[in-house]
């Protein structure tokens, strides 16, 4: 199986970690792993988010790191009057260079945090760009390679899902 790419959507299993600092009550604790998905086309693309959560959970953090080809815009995820009812804010960290062309942008990495308020489940779609691409003058029409975006870490109250290197891949 290939690695993600934004040419095709697929579906990515994420496990809950082994590890916890302190046990949760029961009916606190995801009872189905989280899935995560990519849904769009041409330069316009979503991740889509449904995460299983207890109704005590109060953030959920997703730590992505992008290639130079992607990014994620600061004011779509801060400015959002799409987020679930259950979301009381949205915060957004890292580089967000929305102008900057393939070839004038570097890999990055961002951050984004949702502040809950009684969730039982949460779908987040979060958009998620590409960039002009830099032509490949050896390939017809400059070519379009795949990119990756599936390095990324997810994490309910400090509690890590997992990385999808720890799961299945995207397709």
């Amino acid at each position: 199986m290939s690695k993600s790419s934004l040419c095709t959507a697929a579906t990515l299993v994420l496990t809950i970690s082994a590890r916890r600092r302190a046990p949760a009550p029961a009916d606190s604790m995801p009872t189905q792993p989280a899935t995560a998905s990519l849904s769009g086309s041409g330069q316009h693309y979503a991740m889509e988010l449904e995460i299983p959560i207890g109704t005590d959970a109060k953030d959920i953090t997703l730590s992505w790191a992008l290639p130079a080809a992607a990014y994620v815009d600061r004011d779509e995820v801060e400015t959002r009057a799409g987020w679930p009812a259950c979301v009381r804010a949205a915060q957004f960290t890292g580089a967000s260079d929305v102008e900057a062309p393939e070839y004038d942008a570097a890999a990055h990495s961002v951050g984004l945090r949702w502040t809950l308020d009684a969730c039982d489940a949460l779908s987040l779609s979060i958009p998620v760009h590409l960039r002009a691409p830099t032509p490949d003058a050896s390939l017809l029409l400059g070519g379009r390679r795949r990119i990756p975006l599936d390095d990324f870490v997810l994490r309910v109250d400090g509690r890590a899902y997992g990385r999808p290197a720890d799961a299945a891949p995207l397709a």
